[in-house]
This record gives structure tokens, sequence and C-alpha cells, in this order.
């Protein structure tokens, strides 16, 4: 059987133009996330330097899993997937090294194209994929029933688990994004006060948050700089114009691997999130399938060894059924 999201996935039906911000991620959207290489502190005021490789993932190859069809998860299927053999799902491309554009615009890779090739693998079957630009756009395809499944690294929020199901495998975290070496000194939350602050204009703010910090201790407010993109505040950074702002740490591993001189300093202040795979409510059997197949390939091995693959050890979960709860973010 030729996987529709094998080395470098073919999505098979059209192409839903669109791609999510490859910067700053709200907690509740496609993917906001930190990995621990990034995250921690070597000494006052000193980011953490990455243990993650850095040669280019954007120019790594996929892993190539072998295995066969398994029977007790084949059980599970529901029979209009067995007789089709196809699950109709919904991924994105906008969350390196989660997922991304490979050489053109109908290939998806990154740790997501490899768990689901293993995963196509052991339920035998195909993942029909479409491309959606946002997890509000996933959502409404399953609502509408146009997919079963999505793919992608969506929040699970209480209130989402009242009209869906989540098989979860990772957990993100934001940090503050500091010039490679941290001129400016920043360990934590209270040292972003008084410090030039950039954010993109209508982005996921996490400045009042900041702010509280500050007037707690008594201390000035983070001076803000507006962006109208992210690549602008990213040259900011590096020129020295400010001092940090709040991104994603998946996308900290992505740029260090294109050589970018960047760090990150832990920000537990905006919260963790529980991201994972979704379903709608009802749907048991094609949800039970792949959180066993997920989870042998956790047993085996794979699941471990495609997350060190892109640099994201420190993100990974015991795959679970809405174990979202496990984020503080839960309930926002």
């Amino acid at each position: 059987m030729r996987s529709s999201m094998s080395v470098t996935p073919r999505v098979r039906r059209r192409l839903i133009i669109g791609l999510v911000s490859f910067g700053l991620a709200g907690l509740t959207a496609c993917g906001s996330s930190e990995t621990s290489v990034n995250a921690g502190q070597t000494g006052a005021g000193k980011a953490a330097t990455p243990s993650s490789q850095t040669t280019s993932l954007a120019t790594q190859a996929q892993l190539t899993p072998h295995y066969t069809p398994a029977d007790d998860l084949r059980a599970k299927l529901p029979k209009s997937v067995l007789d089709s053999g196809v699950v109709r799902t919904a991924t994105s491309v906008g969350l390196p090294p989660i997922n991304f554009p490979g050489e053109n615009s109908n290939e998806v890779k990154g740790l997501n194209a490899d768990l689901v090739n293993a995963v196509e693998q052991l339920l035998g079957v195909r993942f029909e994929s479409q491309n959606y630009p946002s997890t509000a756009a996933q959502l409404l395809a399953l609502d509408s029933k146009r997919i079963d499944l999505t793919t992608s690294t969506n929040g699970d929020t209480k209130e989402r688990q009242t009209k869906y199901d989540f098989i979860d495998t990772l957990l993100s975290r934001n940090v503050l994004m500091v010039k490679r070496g941290n001129p400016a000194a920043i360990a934590s939350a209270a040292d972003v006060c008084g410090k030039r602050f950039g954010e993109v204009k209508g982005s996921f703010s996490v400045l009042a948050i900041l702010q509280g910090v500050c007037r707690k201790g008594g201390k000035a407010d983070p001076v803000l700089s507006s962006f109208e993109d992210i690549p602008s505040m990213q040259l900011a950074l590096v020129s020295g114009r400010i001092d940090t702002y709040v991104g994603s740490d998946f996308n900290v591993v992505w740029d260090q691997s294109q050589g970018k001189p960047v760090d990150a300093v832990q920000l537990p202040e905006a919260g963790t999130l529980v991201l994972g795979w979704t379903v709608p409510k009802g749907a048991d059997g094609l949800r039970d399938a792949v959180l066993g197949a997920l989870r042998k390939l956790h047993a085996d091995g794979y699941y471990d060894k495609a997350f060190a693959h892109w640099g994201l050890s420190g993100n990974e979960l015991e795959p679970g059924v809405n174990i979202g709860h496990l984020g503080t973010g839960f309930g926002g």
C-alpha cells in the first residue's frame, strides 16, 4: 500500500490556501510550544544553549517506518473506513518542525508526517489529507463531516472537549525570545520590565501578563514596539532594536536549525497547553484505533525517535485521550 502521507506526503485533495503563522501562537491555536532544549537557564541572565541539532531541519529527510497492519487495531475501525480504506484528514503546514511545506505545495513534512505515515501502516488505511489554515477551520470541517480526523496540533481545552475528543501527543509552552548570548540579561518575566518588548499587531498578546508581573514588583512596564509581521520583529531582535518578544519554542528549534542567532528563556506565566489530533465526539472506533497505533509506536521506540529526529524530545507526551488537564491552560 502506498501511503498518501509517506516520506513527503502528497495531499490528494484540493489545497485550502493559507499558512498558519510561523511565529507567535496563542495557547489555543494550532501550536504554541516549547521544548526543554531551549527553555532552561544555565545561569543568571544567560539563556539556555540548544542541545538540538544545528543542521537545517528544512532539508532533513523524513523517517521511513516499516509496519504491517495490526489486526487488533483494524478491528476498532468503523466499517465505513474499512470498506473505503481511507480516513479523511485535515492537517496544516504552518508550524515547523511539526508540519511545514515540502518542495512543492502538495508536500507536507515534519514530525506529524512521520507519525501519520507509521499510523497509516499499522491501520492498513490511507490518510487522504487536506491542508487547512487554522484550528478553527479544521474543527468546522469536523463539524460538517468533511473530514474524519485532524492530524494537526490542536489545543486540548475544557471547552473544546464538550464537542471533540483529543488524541494528545505534545505539551506546548511559550518562551521569551532573545538574541543569542542574551545581551539584555533576561532570565525571567520580571527582567522584561522596562525592556523593549515586541509584538505583532493583532497577534496573541501576553503584554498584560508581563505588565502584571512588573506592577506587582513595583517596576516599569515593558516598552512596547508593534510590528506588522514576524520577520520584521525577528530582524528587530537580532539588530538590537528590541530586547525580547514572546514566541514558540517549536520555532526556536526551527530558527536555530536555520542558523538564526536566537535563544529562548522560560515564560511559565504564559501557561502550558496539551496539543493533539482531534475527532468529533462519538467517533470512538477511529479514536481508539489511532490511539492504539500511536501507543504501539511509543512502546517500540519509533515515537521517541520521531520526536528526537525533529529536536522536540522535550515536548513529547505519552499518547492519551483528553489529557488536556495536564496543561495549565486547559480551562482557558
